[in-house]
């Protein structure tokens, strides 16, 4: 049975890996060793079956000074090592305050800026 593994990046450090020794987990090798205790052993993971959903932290965001530089050598150490077997999707990190419309017009007014934009 063919199996992907969608991983967001944030809530698998923060959840899991922060304050622990595990921080440079292998993601494919874990999730190949769940499969087989899974009780599903024939359970394959094809080409780029792992999908890291990630974004690089800010300075602002991080909590010392070597964490930015740590993160990047985390993510290019698991390209290098899982080079086909794991695709790394990059996405934003904002730690600015946003506020969410709460009327229907403020909503429709919020939308037509975003069409605008494209």
């Amino acid at each position: 049975m063919k199996t992907r593994v969608y991983i967001d990046g944030y809530n698998f450090y923060f959840g899991c890996l922060k304050g622990t020794p595990y921080k440079w987990l292998d993601p494919v090798s874990l999730i190949e060793t769940l499969l087989v205790r899974s009780g599903a052993p024939e359970s394959i993971l094809d080409e780029l079956a792992v999908k890291f959903f990630t974004a690089e932290i800010t300075e602002r965001a991080a909590s010392d000074s070597s964490s930015l530089k740590d993160q990047r050598a985390y993510h290019l150490a698991l390209h290098n090592h899982r080079q086909g077997r794991l695709q790394t999707i990059k996405g934003n990190y904002s730690v600015d305050k946003t506020k969410l419309p709460k009327s229907r017009s403020q909503i429709e007014s919020y939308l037509t800026a975003m069409a605008r934009i494209g």
